[in-house]
């Protein structure tokens, strides 16, 4: 009996460290490596810093969301930043001292990431709409139904966050996250025609172009 008990104790043992093992090892399909890891954090270091809004600090845990990707990082800003920067202050993906920035992969880390990940998607998609109708008045046409920022380098994005929180001034944003939906998006009373001269300024400056030519 007892040799019996020994017995069923080392096959339970071997089973639950066949377990732990393969738990690892799922783990770890389902983690960027550290050196992937490392340089993810440095470049949102530094589009940061280009950008005039320097981090304390970049973390993430390295772990994918599902196979083959998605990534949280974390970026930390000091509370003299994010209250003197109203695209950070008014971005749904602050959670007191941090942005989420989501990527699919380390790879993938761009301005224009960032600038997904900052900016309001309601607000983003109102601004195009707004720049299509300048388009139009303009006599320009294009194939497409709204036009795009062009925000892909520091100076672009330095002056599309300007345009941005100008744009924050004039605006009412209804947030929609309770029902999964893009935000609502509509002109402040008696905005309207500094609206309209902000989106031609936003063409002037060479943020707006059109999607298809």
């Amino acid at each position: 009996m007892k040799q019996f008990l020994k017995v069923i104790l080392i096959i339970s043992g071997c089973f639950c460290l066949f377990v732990t093992l393969a738990f690892l090892l799922v783990a770890n399909l389902f983690k960027a490596s550290p050196s992937d890891i490392r340089e993810g954090k440095e470049a949102l270091k530094q589009i940061f810093i280009s950008i005039d809004l320097p981090p304390e600090k970049v973390e993430s845990n390295g772990s994918y969301q599902f196979e083959g990707g998605g990534l949280d990082f974390y970026v930390t800003f000091s509370d003299e930043v994010i209250n003197s920067h109203p695209v950070l202050k008014e971005s749904s993906n602050l959670t007191k001292n941090r942005l989420k920035v989501y990527v699919l992969q380390t790879g993938d880390i761009s301005y224009y990431k960032v600038g997904d990940n900052l900016f309001n998607h309601g607000l983003i998609q109102f601004l195009e709409e707004e720049g299509e109708k300048h388009f139009r008045e303009n006599g320009k046409k294009s194939h497409s139904s709204y036009t795009i920022l062009t925000l892909n380098d520091p100076e672009s994005m330095k002056k599309g966050i300007a345009f941005y929180e100008k744009a924050l001034t004039l605006v009412d944003i209804q947030d929609n996250s309770a029902i999964k939906h893009i935000d609502t998006v509509t002109v402040k009373p008696g905005k309207e025609a500094e609206l309209k001269q902000l989106i031609q300024d936003m063409d002037e400056a060479g943020l707006l172009t059109q999607k298809y030519q």
